[in-house]
């Protein structure tokens, strides 16, 4: 008697063990397709794109279909654009501060490749190309592609929030854009020398190849205002110096005349490039542009012109990683 319980032991457990094996032949999910556009802190999805004034910049948007298993069927995915996220995204938001709103990107810098994004079975993601043209796209506004997945009885979508959306955010870039330290720059009541104000960061966002701007003095880059106190920087081509650094003026000027601005001695910058010690493959580029400049300022008190004065100079600092081929990987951004 003992050993038929052992026996009917043995066999139950051979059969379990038949069961949990079977059970990896079949899909442990739902199979489900959404957009991969990883998140900042502010809910949209950065994309970093080299400006190329006379020609196309492509970007590939990961589509995926998720599951334990590989894509069991030929998937068109249908993708569109979706105005109407991005207006609730802006109220949710921001509210009433309409001057933080992010703007839908005109239809004359970008073009879907199509309707569908085709993802054969046994493939689990596939690039949905979407090409961009940024000639005179003015970044004084935060310009963002919003798109959804449509519903389609072939397939499922994942509806959990910034999957199945994407709303990218577009940022054009160029060897002298990012992220400015700015603490070296002291911006003063035009004819004092003391109590200087100063903002830690400035950004230089894209103007063409050679180009950027950046806002005036410690003016607020959100400011509803902003726009009229653009400052201008054409970057001429450099000299290398026999240190390896490389050195060159710069033309900077400010678009609306009514600030006054003016330039009060020549402009220039520097770049330089340093490796990390121990990883080689690390090279940080350090751009510097010394300024000295007057603008008035025309908003802060209404009716009334506040004369200033900055002088002084910005770094960015841009690390790069050699080994990855991908150039918008391959720099570390930061967020503004």
């Amino acid at each position: 008697m003992k050993k038929l319980h052992i026996y009917v032991a043995i066999a139950v457990l051979a059969f379990s063990f038949s069961a949990c094996n079977d059970e990896w032949k079949e899909e442990l999910y739902t199979q489900m397709v959404s957009f991969k556009a990883r998140l900042t802190s502010e809910g949209v999805s950065e994309v970093y794109l080299r400006y190329n004034k006379n020609g196309e910049v492509t970007y590939n948007l990961p589509v995926i279909v998720s599951g334990s298993q590989s894509n069991h069927q030929d998937l068109y995915v249908k993708i569109e654009v979706d105005s109407d996220t991005l207006n609730i995204y802006n109220k949710e938001k921001f509210q009433y501060r309409t001057d933080l709103y992010f703007k839908q990107l005109p239809e004359q810098f970008y073009q879907l490749s199509s309707p569908t994004c085709f993802i054969p079975q046994g493939v689990n993601t596939q690039n949905y190309p979407i090409k961009f043209k940024f000639d005179n796209l003015d970044l004084v506004e935060r310009y963002v592609l919003p798109l959804t997945i449509q519903d389609d009885p072939s397939y499922i979508s994942n509806d959990r929030k910034g999957w199945r959306k994407a709303l990218l955010y577009i940022r054009p870039f160029n060897d002298f854009s990012g992220k400015y330290s700015s603490t070296s720059m002291n911006v003063y009541l035009d004819g004092q020398t003391t109590l200087p104000l100063v903002s830690s960061t400035r950004t230089a966002w894209v103007v063409d190849e050679r180009s950027v701007f950046f806002y005036a003095g410690v003016f607020e880059e959100k400011s509803e205002a902003r726009g009229e106190y653009k400052v201008v920087m054409d970057f001429s081509e450099p000299e290398t110096q026999p240190d390896g650094t490389q050195t060159g003026t710069l033309n900077v000027y400010a678009p609306n005349s009514e600030i006054n601005f003016e330039l009060t001695t020549p402009a220039t910058y520097q770049i330089r490039e340093v490796s990390d010690p121990t990883r080689k493959y690390l090279v940080t580029r350090y751009c510097t542009v010394y300024l000295k400049y007057k603008y008035d300022d025309i908003s802060t008190v209404p009716g009334k012109r506040i004369r200033y004065r900055a002088d002084g100079s910005m770094t960015m600092a841009r690390l790069t990683n050699t080994l990855i081929p991908d150039e918008d990987q391959a720099i570390e951004w930061e967020e503004e």
